[in-house]
């Protein structure tokens, strides 16, 4: 009954837990909201469909349950439990975190390589004659997602009265490059000066295919740097697997002392950092 006492308390600590945000659901939501409000925008920008609220209980979720875990596992003192949890929940924290803004980069990326299409297929229609609500239509019928999306939703907003200059420029808010953001400056000066918006947008057009062919040859050459940063995090984490799989003496010094913690911790700070480092050094903005 002894050694089923750690996982009684756990269990016990989740359900309570868990039986809080169920009774107190709606206070909890009102002031999840308020928490959340800075992350909407980018759930929205990364196209996940799923409310703020619930990503906060996701990472809750995700923040006790490995410690609940780890603490029937190593059985801690309350002190280091209390410091467990608090790693935890940082690791869950940063690490949804990491996880929005890689899927936000990935769909700006995309949208940002269709953005030249998409000035040649509103430039062409333009030529032929149409507006440039009708050269929206075109656009939302011949290009994949995420620009048939956003562009729909551009249309959407002009249907219920929003001109579709703040449509573009709420589209610019939405997803933010400056490309886009020179876009939606040309068309408003354009419609408020006049001029030719059809030599306008394939000289856009043309600036984005050479900054697009810039972009890949720096990505040419700093992916030694991106390989180099990968490797040497890789390295002393696949050294230090293997090395507490086959020395139960250093696993026990490791895993079961406050010293061997406190390394632990310090050795994750520095991966950390070094990563950082690396990602900076790596990173030229064209």
């Amino acid at each position: 009954m002894t050694a089923l006492a750690p996982f009684i308390v756990v269990i016990g600590v989740i359900g309570a837990v868990a039986l809080g945000f169920v009774a107190f659901w709606e206070r909890v939501s009102a002031w999840l909201s308020q928490l959340t409000e800075p992350y909407r925008a980018s759930l929205e920008r990364a196209a996940i469909r799923m409310k703020a609220e619930e990503l906060v209980f996701i990472v809750l979720i995700a923040a006790t349950a490995p410690w609940g875990l780890a603490v029937a596992i190593l059985r801690p003192g309350p002190v280091m439990g209390i410091l467990m949890l608090g790693g935890t929940s940082l690791l869950a924290y940063y690490g949804t975190r990491m996880w929005i803004n890689h899927r936000v980069a990935k769909r700006l990326g995309t949208f940002n390589n269709q953005l030249e299409t998409v000035l040649r297929l509103i430039s062409g229609a333009l030529r032929v004659g149409l507006g440039l609500r009708q050269s929206l239509v075109t656009v939302v019928a011949d290009m994949p997602d995420p620009s048939r999306v956003e562009f729909s939703r551009v249309l959407s907003q002009t249907q219920i009265g929003v001109s579709i200059y703040d449509a573009l420029d709420q589209l610019a808010e939405r997803m933010p490059s400056s490309e886009m953001t020179m876009l939606t400056k040309a068309v408003r000066v354009q419609s408020q000066t006049g001029g030719n918006l059809t030599h306008v947008l394939d000289n856009l057009a043309d600036t984005i295919k050479q900054r697009r062919r810039i972009a890949r040859k720096v990505k040419a050459l700093t992916a030694e740097a991106v390989t180099t940063k990968y490797i040497i995090t890789a390295l002393p984490v696949g050294v230090g697997a293997f090395v507490i799989s086959c020395e139960p003496g250093i696993r026990h010094g490791l895993l079961g002392t406050m010293v061997g913690w406190i390394c632990m911790a310090i050795v994750v700070f520095l991966l950390g950092f070094g990563w950082w480092l690396f990602g900076q050094l790596s990173r030229i903005d064209v």
